[in-house]
């Protein structure tokens, strides 16, 4: 067996490495404790896995937790509003208007066309609806106007 200082130098460092880490062990297991010099890697007991094992489908959804809101519309189709969509009516408030408009002027337009809103506060859901509106782009901060007007 050749041995040259390399493989000296590497096998040092290993043993340095193992007394190290037996100290560690008997500072967390306690001094009394050692393992036995025939004991092998498979038969010292670990500690339980934790978490699903592999291959496992996952759990099923929980039940929404107390006090989260849930939409009593969830899963059904939505009420349509009875004066008609919000889109074309967005459509029609920009066609008739000479340029740009911001919401309030949209919302203020709709509300002349007689529009019927099913919502608590249809500004807010005027602003969210009307970047979501085919037909219409945003020109500057808080103004839109239709794509086919520049």
């Amino acid at each position: 067996m050749n041995v040259n200082t390399a493989t000296l130098r590497r096998a040092l460092t290993l043993q340095v490495k193992i007394e190290t880490m037996q100290r560690e062990l008997a500072k967390i297991l306690g001094q009394k404790f050692s393992l036995p010099a025939s004991a092998d890697v498979a038969s010292v007991a670990l500690p339980a896995r934790r978490g699903r094992k592999p291959g496992r489908a996952p759990k099923a959804p929980k039940a929404p937790k107390a006090g989260k809101r849930v939409s009593p519309l969830k899963g059904k189709k939505r009420p349509a509003s009875p004066s008609g969509p919000l889109g074309p009516a967005i459509i029609k408030v920009m066609q008739r208007s000479g340029g740009p408009l911001n919401v309030d002027a949209v919302l203020q337009g709709l509300v002349e066309d007689n529009y019927i809103w099913n919502v608590s506060d249809p500004k807010k859901n005027l602003a969210a609806r009307i970047y979501k509106t085919n037909g219409v782009h945003k020109v500057g901060p808080g103004l839109f106007d239709l794509v086919n007007r520049g």
